[in-house]
């Protein structure tokens, strides 16, 4: 009997962890094209507060159902903790429009308008919820993380920060110069066999994906841009996970004149293309290692938890 007892506690608390961690499909219209988004909102959400709002987005040939997943439901327990919106879109055809890094993706061939389709989740967010527009942030991984790169370049004006994860920049994102300053967090591998570090092309599948600029070229295009210039933490991270085969390093500038503009550089020493903390979501020798040293949701959130807003 006690047996059955536990069982059913056990089945309890997984379905009430389950509902808690629940996304809502939503439909949103950009110029006749139907695009669709996953919403997560707290379960003690308050029509009388204002919400951050995050955008979580996916990599090529992912899609949204699955990040939540992908990212062991973390960013939704961090939504539920201190209160945010968590969006999870969908790229069209399972890819974002990043630029002109190259036309094997529809979603570049087509030069599908993925700026405009956050504009739009934007309204549609700001008119059923209470979202706080001053901080609203983004961050993706690969072909996601070159998308909210090109999110901080064209509507500097709406994002005040983003996470970039195994993506560095496109050399045609390199000749835009955003309007307002965005803080930027990069967290990438040294070792990625997709995205190089040091700068080159891009490999898929032995398909070349366009060129990409150095993740240190990158960093030093955000503080320039930024005006970050002032050093303020460099160091390496705990070495928790011996068994994971890299090592994680954080150098972190700042705007002297206010020091919520900032630059974050996570350097994975001997990393893959992964994301920190979630899932080896293909084997090592295709993607490389994964840290298990920090957490990269935990990483993201805490850097825009930590932007101020005027």
């Amino acid at each position: 009997m006690y047996k059955i007892l536990l069982s059913i506690m056990f089945v309890f608390f997984a379905e009430f962890s389950f509902a808690q961690r629940w996304t809502e499909t939503m439909q949103v219209d950009v110029d006749g094209l139907e695009r669709t988004y996953e919403l997560f909102v707290p379960e003690d959400y308050d029509e009388g507060k204002n919400y951050p709002v995050v955008f979580i987005l996916h990599g090529g040939g992912g899609r949204a159902g699955r990040m939540p997943h992908f990212t062991r439901y973390r960013f939704n327990d961090l939504a539920t903790r201190d209160g945010f919106i968590a969006v999870y879109p969908n790229g069209y055809k399972k890819g974002w429009n990043d630029g002109d890094r190259d036309t094997l993706a529809v979603a570049r061939r087509l030069n599908i308008d993925d700026v405009g389709f956050f504009d739009v989740m934007i309204d549609d967010l700001d008119k059923k919820l209470s979202i706080d527009k001053k901080r609203i942030f983004a961050c993706g991984i690969s072909n996601g993380g070159f998308m909210v790169q090109r999110l901080a370049l064209e509507r500097s004006e709406v994002f005040k920060a983003i996470g970039v994860v195994a993506a560095n920049m496109s050399e045609d994102q390199q000749k835009m110069v955003p309007e307002n300053p965005v803080s930027v967090l990069f967290i990438c591998g040294t070792a990625d066999p997709l995205v190089p570090y040091n700068g080159g092309p891009v490999m898929v599948l032995k398909q070349k994906r366009g060129e990409v600029v150095s993740v240190d070229k990158s960093v030093n295009f955000w503080k320039d841009q930024n005006g970050c210039f002032e050093l303020t933490e460099e160091k390496e991270l705990p070495n928790i996970n011996k068994a994971d085969d890299c090592t994680a390093h954080k150098t972190v500038w700042q705007n002297p004149k206010d020091a919520s503009i900032r630059v974050i550089n996570i350097r994975i020493e001997n990393g893959g293309h992964t994301w920190p903390g979630t899932r080896q979501y293909l084997p090592k020798k295709l993607i490389g290692n994964m840290n298990e040293d920090i957490n990269g949701c935990d990483e993201i959130w805490e850097f825009f938890k930590s932007i101020k807003t005027n």
